[in-house]
Parts: structure tokens; C-alpha cells; sequence
């Protein structure tokens, strides 16, 4: 990719290495000139695409770190060679990227990661299921890298995902031994032709979350039509395309290591084979720079021609909108007028929201997810919409905007909305907008990062859910919402620190609007960690817990940094509403730079708690007064 070669890397955000070496394949030789081949191939690449949108080298630092030295006459040597070699390499840069060489040294490559990152989630792109016994007296080969990463820990028991299996692998009943120890796979003809790829990629997402994840890819995953030039060849396979589309993912997730193997350049014809090893080599150092950045979301990509669910979990409303406009139109035009009688038309004109979103709305408010968080897209929008706000409450005259529309809509379907009556003189819509000389823990201020916070965490009567509706973004497109799930945080902290969260409840200072002008020493207790024991709720903000000891400390230092790793990163534009599930999260915003001009960035917020956690007499629209915890 005419990156510069620096042997012996050090400091760099990902190296390139390759493996020259086939010692372990079985049928076709050939893998150990695929280094070679594919940087040939690779000099069309610089990182930059029109299917990806920034350039990756100006995202991350990244250098050839040249070859590993493989010995080509002794297995166990070469295993010994690459595995410390992968080692060494991995503690001093941030992920390698190996360029094989047959699918044996998948093996060192996965024990280099988790010697740093601890067990990984393994995304596995292959014809074949590589967890074969060792065959002809021989502990090694290309057939066993991951059968020996689950027996030896270096896979976490569940994460396994392998998409692409077919043919002869080698016995009808190969695949049972990967299924009784948790694996998942995804055999070809599950993917092929399938207009719904991205929605596979999200469940494989799904299936990986929680842990570091390690992807590699066999290039004869591929149908031989488009990668001739493999050791093992199998008809049947995936298209570039396909595989490049489940790629995708892999930067919403936590990638820490990558390889793509199996080229045979001698029985390439035209190169395509290394073509297309390098361009998945370019797709998952521009998902790792997804993952590593925060000036990058999917919501600056070029869009797909498709619909896309890339971005777990997205929900896609385009196809429905004038289903949307109709329900919109019935709804009270100017809604404070009588917000009693608006809230309730939303909530009966919720039943009859499209069946896409009926479904998603239900199955979240019901069981959540893995990311804590729902995002709708393709909202139609006002072709006409008034300036930014400076003041709240917003005017009682004011018109219905769309944005507030879906939130009424939405908010029917998943429970009641929700005032709060020291918080935005107790009205149920809150404008969000940019204010000059906002308290730094207000969602009014803009320059400063607004920190990790559960929403309310410190009142006995928090939402449920938080929403989120755009009618502007910010002028730069820099203000991301952030989301950390405990879902995906509690698998990397230890029992000792989850045990002390669930213990006793930690003094908790109260938000600036809820203090009431008193001294703003705890005045809540929180218990960070409550509920079912292997899928909690978390009360968790960042600026306002205040333990009591170095064990407690400890204990929300350890969440803290699994929460910042799970992070994901959300970009809000017109015609998207964020859904946040506040009893499994927590969220902030990063800074940007308002411009006082009338159009900046402006959101719409409403609260909502569910049937299961209020009054039977409770009604859309309540506004509740505070109850510490």
C-alpha cells in the first residue's frame, strides 16, 4: 500500500507482517510467496476509497513491518518463531495485520492478542472449519489453528463465528465438535444471495460483542471464481462483495488483530486472488480505524445503494415514510396547546406504526440489546424548520416539528412519556440545544465533553429510556453521542469488581437541576450494579459518584475503563432518533463548536418509564417530582 517499512515496529497503531510460510498446507503449496504477491497487488491501495469515506492513514499510523524469518523445515520451530515474533510485536504497537502463509499461524497470531487483550471473540471467514484433529502424526496444520485456540483458552468459550463453511470439512459431522463448545457457525448457502447481508453482519455482531475480537480470513472463504489462487479451493463460496459487506461490522465491534491467509500465487491467474487479499487487508485496517477513532462514524461513509444495518442496531425507515406522514398528520398540530390530549392521540396512533418498527420498539422495550441502544433512520423531516432555540420551555404556540412527532410516536409504543418537575420547568419535550455559559454537566453546554452519565441515576423514579431526535446537526458534524453498554463491559471486569458494585450502594451528588440550590454533597445512594446478576442494570455517572474507599474506587475505576472499551460512537443527522435503554447504559456527548447563527445543532428530548415500573393511574404526559434513592 506504499506505506513505509520499519522492521522492529514500535508505537505504531497497526503493522503489516507477513508469514512466509506453508509448511502446514495439505493440498496446494504455494502460500509462502502471498506476502510478496499480495503487497504487489496492494500498490492500487493508499487507503483511501470512495466506499469508505476518510482516508485510513490519515485515521491511524500504520507501517510494513516486512516478514517474519519462518524456518520452512520444522513445524513446531516455525510455530515457536511466529508466535513470538506476533508477540513481541502486538505488546509494542497496537494490532498487527498478517499477511499469510497457510492458516496455521492463525494459532501464534491469536496467542499474541490474547497474551495482551486476554481471551478473545474470534470472526473466522473460511471454507473450512480449521478444527480438525492433528492428522499423520503432525500436532500442526492448516487444519487446526482454531480447534487449538478453544482447547487452549485463547478463544473465550461462545466466540467463536465462522462464516463461509461448505463442502468437505472433512465429515458430515465435523462441525458438531466446533457446536458442543459454543461455536457458531454460518455455512454458505446461508449467506448466499441473501439481499440482507448487513443484517447477517449484525448478528454476527451481536454474537462477537463483549469481548476483543480477532478476525481472520482464508481466502478460500471466497468462490473460486473470484480467488483461484488458495491452497484448498471449494465451489460454492462467498463473492468479494459479500465478504467485503460483512466486514463491515467489524468496526463497530473491539478489533485487536487481523490476518488474511492462503493465497497461492501459483495458481493465481491475473493476481486477482492477491488483488482481493489485499483490498480485505485495506477493509479491516479502515474497521480498525473506525473502532480506534472518534472522528469517524458510519454516519460519514458514503451510504450503500441498499438499506443498511450495518451499524448495530439500526433500524431503517425510509420504505415506510409516507406511512409516517400520515400518522404525523394526525396527530394535534400544535401539541402544548393540550399535551394531555396530543400525547394520548400518540400513543393510540402508536398501534398502527409500520410493523418494522412495531417489532423492533417491542422486542427493546421487552429485552433490550447487546448495545443498549436503538437507532431509527430515514424519518421524513420538515421541509421548513424554525431557528435553532436560545430559551426553554419552548412557546406554547409553537407547531408540531417532526422530530417531536416521532417522539411521541415511539414513546407511545414503548411506554409513557415523562416530565420531570425540577428539570426544564417540568414540561415533557425538551429542546437541546447550544447555550452560551452552560454548566459543564448540563446538556446545554457544547464545548466541553458532556461525561459517562445513567440518566437520573440518583432518582428512584428514572426513565427507562432516553430519546433522542435530530432536526439539526452541528455545523462540523463533530458531536457524537456515546454509548457504553454493561452488556458488553461486565465480560471484561473481574468477579472481585462486580461483587463490590453489587454490594453497597455509593454515595451519589445530584444533578446541578436537581439540587435546588443546597449544597451539592451526595445526597443519594446508588448502587452501581443491581438486579440479575448475570445481565444487571447499571446506575453508573461519571462526575457525580463519590466512593467512600480505595476498594470502591478501585472497584468503579475497573467499570469505567470497561466502559470507555465498549464504547460506540453515534452521530446524530436529520431524520434519526437515538433510543437509548437507560436501565443497561450509559452515555454522553463529545464537544463541538456552536456558531450562534440560528441553525445549530438542535435535539429533541423525551423521557419515558414503562408499565412495569409505574402506578397503575399513571398517564403519557405525568410529570413526577424527585425521590432520591
Amino acid at each position: 500500500m506504499r506505506l513505509p517499512v520499519e522492521l522492529g515496529s514500535v508505537g505504531r497503531d497497526a503493522v503489516i507482517v507477513g508469514a512466509p510460510y506453508d509448511g502446514g498446507t495439505s493440498y496446494r503449496p504455494g502460500a509462502r510467496l502471498a506476502p510478496r504477491a499480495i503487497r504487489h497487488e496492494s500498490c492500487l491501495l493508499h487507503g483511501v476509497g470512495i466506499d469508505r469515506g476518510p482516508g485510513v492513514f490519515d485515521l491511524i499510523d500504520v507501517v510494513d513491518g516486512g516478514d517474519i524469518d519462518i524456518s520452512p523445515f520444522d513445524m513446531e520451530l516455525a510455530m515457536q518463531t511466529a508466535t513470538s515474533a506476533l508477540t513481541r510485536l502486538v505488546a509494542d504497537n497496537g494490532a498487527v495485520l498478517l499477511l499469510g502463509g497457510d492458516h496455521s499461524l492463525t494459532l501464534p497470531a491469536m496467542r499474541a492478542a490474547a497474551a495482551r487483550h486476554g481471551p478473545l471473540a474470534v470472526l473466522h471467514l473460511d471454507a473450512h472449519s480449521d478444527t480438525n484433529a492433528p492428522v499423520y502424526g503432525g500436532l500442526h496444520h492448516h487444519g487446526t489453528p482454531f480447534r487449538w485456540g478453544l482447547d487452549e483458552g485463547v478463544i473465550a468459550p461462545g466466540h467463536l463465528v465462522q462464516v463461509g463453511i461448505r463442502g468437505h470439512n472433512p465429515a458430515p459431522d465435523s462441525l458438531d465438535w466446533v457446536r458442543a463448545r459454543g461455536g457458531r457457525i454460518v455455512r454458505a448457502e446461508e449467506v448466499e444471495g441473501r439481499d440482507d447481508v448487513d443484517a447477517l453482519a449484525v448478528q454476527v455482531a451481536e454474537a462477537l460483542a463483549g469481548r476483543p475480537l480477532y478476525v481472520s480470513v482464508d481466502i478460500d472463504v471466497l468462490d473460486p471464481a473470484f480467488a483461484p489462487g488458495t491452497g484448498t479451493p471449494a465451489p460454492g463460496g462467498l463473492t468479494s462483495r459479500e465478504v467485503l459487506r460483512l466486514l463491515r461490522v467489524v468496526g463497530d465491534l473491539d478489533p485487536v488483530g487481523f490476518d488474511v491467509m492462503e493465497v497461492s500465487p501459483p495458481f493465481d491467474a491475473g493476481g486477482i486472488t492477491s488483488l482481493a487479499a489485499a483490498e480485505i487487508g485495506a477493509e479491516l485496517l479502515y474497521q480498525y480505524a473506525r473502532a480506534r477513532t472518534t472522528t469517524i462514524t458510519r454516519s460519514q461513509e458514503v451510504p450503500p445503494m441498499s438499506t443498511s444495518l450495518t451499524t448495530p442496531p439500526v433500524v431503517d425507515l425510509s420504505a415506510s415514510a409516507a406511512q409516517l406522514r400520515a400518522l404525523r398528520d394526525e396527530l394535534p398540530a400544535v401539541p402544548r396547546e393540550d399535551l394531555t390530549v396530543y400525547l394520548k392521540n400518540a400513543v393510540e396512533r402508536a398501534a398502527q406504526l409500520p410493523d418494522q418498527l412495531a417489532v423492533e420498539l417491542d422486542g427493546f422495550r421487552e429485552r433490550g440489546n447487546q448495545e443498549g441502544y436503538l437507532l431509527l433512520t430515514g424519518l421524513p423531516q420538515d421541509a421548513d424548520l424554525p431557528t435553532t432555540p436560545t430559551s426553554t420551555p419552548a412557546p406554547l404556540d409553537r407547531r408540531l416539528i417532526a422530530g417531536e412527532a416521532w417522539l411521541a410516536l415511539v414513546g407511545g409504543r414503548l411506554g409513557l412519556a415523562t416530565g420531570y418537575q425540577e428539570l426544564r420547568e417540568g414540561t415533557v419535550y425538551h429542546d437541546v440545544y447550544p447555550s452560551p455559559g452552560a454548566h459543564y454537566l448540563s446538556s446545554e453546554t457544547s464545548e466541553t465533553l458532556l461525561e459517562f452519565h445513567t440518566e437520573m441515576a440518583y432518582h428512584r423514579l428514572q426513565p427507562r429510556f432516553v430519546m433522542l431526535a435530530c432536526s439539526r446537526s452541528d455545523h462540523e458534524g463533530k458531536a457524537a453521542t456515546l454509548v457504553a453498554s454493561i452488556r458488553n463491559a461486565l465480560p471484561l471486569m473481574s468477579q472481585e469488581a462486580v461483587d463490590v458494585l453489587f454490594g453497597s450502594p455509593m454515595p451519589c451528588n445530584l444533578d446541578v437541576a436537581f439540587r435546588g440550590g443546597q449544597d451539592p454533597s451526595p445526597q443519594a445512594q446508588v448502587t452501581v450494579l443491581y438486579g440479575d446478576r448475570e445481565d444487571p442494570f447499571l446506575a453508573y455517572d461519571r462526575e457525580l459518584l463519590v466512593p467512600q474507599d480505595d476498594t470502591h474506587a478501585r472497584a468503579l475505576h475497573e467499570l469505567s475503563d470497561a466502559l470507555d472499551q465498549v464504547t460506540r460512537s453515534v452521530k446524530l443527522s436529520p431524520g434519526q432518533l437515538l433510543i437509548v435503554d437507560n436501565y443497561r447504559t450509559t452515555h454522553a456527548r463529545t464537544p463541538f463548536t456552536p456558531r450562534w447563527d440560528g441553525a445549530d445543532r438542535w435535539l429533541h428530548r423525551m423521557y419515558i418509564r414503562t408499565r412495569d415500573l409505574v402506578s397503575e393511574d399513571a398517564r403519557a404526559g405525568d410529570v413526577v417530582t424527585f425521590v432520591p434513592r
